[in-house]
């Protein structure tokens, strides 16, 4: 069992004659608002990219019922550029917005656990393979010293912070190739049928 390093630790964080100091009550709200905000800006980056998700898979779906009755109309302005542009905007628009979706690893502190580190009990991804004595025992010693529960909160922080960044970088990217894309294909039909007729 991984605990026994953990358990001596706790003992001798419990010696310490020096009385550890409280973590302030403002210090705690503000960790605690930043991680609302951060997470609130989370559920925000993922409904921006469930709307482009949907936007592009709807326009694919209904781009190929008006392609095939007029594909010769197609063929005769040379619209299949334009459309093909559409299309492949529409694709990567779709796999960027998926990527922001996707669930990101959550097990990569499993090893250093097993290691009798203390990684943050906040998150489930630090715990979801313990039963649930592992866990009782690893919180107590987890949350024993105030300096280790102040690394925990800024791990924590860090995780969702940094995650929210990536989101919103591939939400910014698949916005900026949706608007590129669209409008690109749609000044390209234009041209082409002024052109033709």
């Amino acid at each position: 069992m991984y605990f026994c390093d953990m358990e001596r630790k706790a003992v001798g964080i419990e010696k310490k004659t020096k009385k550890p100091k409280k973590i302030s009550k403002g210090v705690l709200n503000i960790i605690r608002t930043t991680m609302r905000n951060n997470i609130e800006l989370t559920h925000i980056a993922d409904n921006k990219a469930n709307v482009l998700l949907s936007l592009n898979a709807l326009m694919i779906t209904f781009l190929v019922p008006f392609v095939v009755p007029n594909f010769e109309a197609i063929k005769t302005f040379h619209l299949v550029f334009p459309l093909g542009l559409l299309v492949v905007t529409a694709f990567v628009t779709i796999y960027i917005s998926t990527l922001v979706l996707k669930p990101s690893k959550f097990d990569q502190n499993q090893k250093l656990v097993k290691k009798g580190k203390y990684v943050s009990p906040f998150f489930f991804g630090n715990f979801f393979q313990m039963n649930k004595e592992e866990f009782s025992v690893y919180i107590k010693n987890a949350l024993s010293d105030n300096d280790l529960i102040r690394e925990h909160l800024t791990e924590d922080l860090h995780y969702i912070g940094s995650r929210l960044g990536r989101k919103m970088t591939l939400v910014r990217l698949a916005f900026n190739v949706f608007i590129l894309g669209f409008f690109s294909s749609i000044s390209l039909a234009i041209l082409l049928i002024y052109t033709m007729s």
